[in-house]
């Protein structure tokens, strides 16, 4: 990449440019050398990554560019909430800059189902919904038919108003009618987007917007999407060049790093043991630990992964993402981590309302939904908030109130008040004894969270850090800031370079999944599948820059295959164990 670095130094504008590299291709060192250039020279420069893989892969080199602060790197995401952060702009669009994570889409999706929608319809029409959001077609007038779609989507649209918060897909086409509707001046920026065919619509629009001074994109030409985006538009980045008349420069890559024969082992913990014996060979040898990685199909293979690999001495850490926090919202039993997440957000900022919209429901088979219907329509008729009503609510003595649903409340708010109450000055002990009470224990993690202090529990610290990264873990031998291998699921290897890839666990039902070749798909559907499995085992492969090694089992118990959809060849009985036999990769066998 140092013909790249060097062309764009020596580049005399600043003007639009794309840059179409090979899928292995690296791009940091050039966008960060040509930002910081651009920064010496008087003019205002940011890296724009598609997601936190990304942004980390650039962050991690900042110190060498002296030019270059903190905040030179961002996310679109990153970049959308501190636009969002001018006054002006938050009151054009309606709603607080407040992303709904996974867990309160699932909360929302509950309430969603008071429409009588079927639930496989129900998300059907949300799938169509989000996709237009991205697609800049929810904008077009007429652009929802039938009467069943626009009630759903008015049901939505209320929610999201009740609570003033966004799906994550709303965020940037929010934020861009937000500034032109504001006559909002942003600074002259240029801004470097790195897999610019990999974000949205919406996304590639307002990153256009806002690049006033210049912008160069860069990706590659496979349909490859990163982890945060689930509705690229790859035609933004072919099309880039004769839509802005942007120069066009491609670069001369060679074929990627040579898919070498797959390693067959008997089962999956030979396959682990195997995989951690292949790193530590490479390790012993020389290389760095960072530039290993270790594709999973599932969480289960990358626990294992790490388990087998810290047994021999590996620092090795999980990235997964941020995710959904485990647990079932609806049994009191299961919420633990729910309801302590929905909780922590209410210290942080006790005007939440959709973290007490989840608080609320913690515990119900129907997360209250029928009772916060009620509720929104109570509003209305009064013609006032949804928080306000739940103030009046509350005010309001069980006579006055009568019989009506909003009782079902009375539990969780009271809960929630006497919470409060206890923790206005509690010490570190008393706090981890509380929360254990009303069902949320701390993990020795989050107590050590609390601070040192016993006479002061530091619940601003567990409320901001107690969930941070909970998709992300690693084991004793991984500190945040060590060199380790990575284990990364393969749908989240997107924005992942390494020198040597292992692609495990390589079946038929975990890469390509089962819709892509089982029988009970259609032809159609199973070879549209199979090309989309296709291109994520291409780009899975492409994070690799010297070697990809791919391994695969032949067998595993029956109960096993059965959870992980597995697709199985023949059934047998083994020492009085029942096993199934795999079948192995449509792209490797």
């Amino acid at each position: 990449m140092d013909e790249v670095t060097h062309a764009l130094l020596e580049r005399g504008d600043v003007a639009k440019l794309r840059i179409e590299r090979g899928a292995s291709d690296d791009l940091a060192p050039a966008f960060l050398a040509y930002a910081n250039q651009l920064n010496q020279t008087g003019t205002r420069a940011r890296i724009v990554c598609v997601d936190d893989v990304a942004a980390q892969r650039f962050r991690t080199s900042l110190e060498a560019y002296p030019a270059l602060g903190a905040d030179a790197v961002v996310t679109v995401r990153e970049l959308c909430l501190s636009l969002a952060a001018d006054g002006r702009v938050r009151a054009a669009m309606g709603r607080e800059a407040r992303l709904l994570n996974d867990n309160e889409h699932d909360v929302l999706l509950e309430d969603l189902k008071v429409s009588g929608i079927k639930p496989r319809r129900l998300r059907e029409m949300l799938k169509f919904f989000y996709k237009s959001i991205s697609d800049c077609f929810s904008e077009e007038p007429g652009w929802l038919v039938t009467n069943e779609e626009q009630m759903v989507f008015a049901i939505l649209e209320e929610n999201l108003d009740v609570r003033r918060a966004l799906l994550p897909c709303e965020l940037p086409g929010r934020v861009y009618h937000g500034l032109v509707d504001a006559g909002a001046e942003v600074e002259p920026l240029v801004l470097l987007v790195d897999d610019f065919g990999t974000l949205s619509k919406a996304a590639q629009r307002l990153v256009q917007h806002v690049a006033g001074a210049g912008l160069v994109v860069a990706g590659a030409s496979t349909e490859a999407r990163n982890a945060e985006e689930p509705y690229p538009w790859i035609e933004g980045f072919a099309s880039f060049a004769d839509a802005t008349g942007a120069d066009a420069w491609t670069l001369e890559t060679g074929a990627g790093a040579p898919v070498g024969a797959c390693i067959v082992c008997p089962d999956p913990y030979a396959e682990f043991a195997c995989v951690a014996d292949q790193v530590k060979a490479r390790l012993d040898a020389g290389m760095a630990p960072h530039d290993v990685l270790v594709a999973v199909p599932n969480g289960t293979w990358a626990a294992k992964m790490v388990e087998a690999l810290e047994a021999r001495g590996i620092a090795a850490v999980r990235d997964g993402g941020a995710g959904r926090l485990k647990g079932d919202p609806r049994y009191a039993e299961k919420c633990a981590d729910l309801k302590l997440a929905a909780f922590l957000q209410l210290i942080l900022d006790p005007h939440d309302f959709t973290a007490l919209r989840s608080w609320i429901g913690m515990g119900d088979w129907l997360l209250r939904s029928d009772a916060f219907l009620e509720l929104m329509a109570y509003a209305r008729d009064h013609e006032m908030t949804v928080p306000e009503a739940v103030a009046a609510l509350r005010a309001m003595d069980d006579e006055a109130r009568g019989m009506n649903v909003f009782g079902k409340f009375d539990a969780p708010l009271d809960e929630l008040d006497e919470l409060r109450r206890a923790c206005e000055g509690i010490g570190r002990d008393e706090a981890v004894l509380l929360f254990e009470r009303h069902g949320m224990p701390l993990a020795p993690r989050m107590v050590a969270l609390l601070g040192d202090d016993p006479a002061r529990a530091d619940l601003e610290n567990l409320a901001r850090n107690a969930f941070a990264g909970a998709g992300t873990s690693g084991g004793a031998g991984a500190d945040a800031g060590a060199d380790a291998v990575s284990v990364v699921p393969y749908r989240s290897c997107h924005g992942h370079f390494a020198r040597v890839t292992f692609v495990t666990g390589l079946v038929n039902g975990f890469l390509p999944r089962l819709d892509a070749v089982d029988d009970k798909y259609t032809i159609d559907h199973r070879a549209v599948a199979l090309e989309r499995e296709r291109v994520l085992f291409d780009d899975v492969c492409a994070t690799a820059t010297d070697e990809v090694v791919c391994t695969r089992f032949e067998r595993d118990r029956l109960e096993n295959t059965g959870v992980l959809d597995m697709q199985t060849a023949r059934v047998f009985i083994k020492n009085g164990i029942r096993y199934a036999s795999v079948v192995p990769s449509a792209f490797v066998s």
